[in-house]
């Protein structure tokens, strides 16, 4: 399980902390993905929910006052 959330904000009205959730099947997928950039084998991975048409990321968020990320792109510049 591999979850990117926006954390719920408490007064703001603005959520701008971002929550990374994992368990250690997530830990080791995502550790994966860095590795490919760490070797230069892509400049960019691209995370998406079974929603958005992959696996990688979970359906819903791990903390129910979240939001759900459904797509995250990690750049290597």
């Amino acid at each position: 399980m591999l979850s990117f959330e926006l954390k719920s904000p408490a007064s703001s009205g603005v959520a701008d902390q971002l929550e990374i959730i994992l368990d250690s099947a997530g830990l080791e997928a995502l550790i994966a993905q860095l590795r490919f950039l760490k070797e230069g084998r892509t400049d960019h991975v691209h995370l998406m929910s079974e929603a958005w048409g992959d696996t990688h990321l979970s359906k819903g968020p791990q903390t129910p006052a979240n939001t759900t990320i459904h797509s995250v792109k990690i750049y290597r510049r």
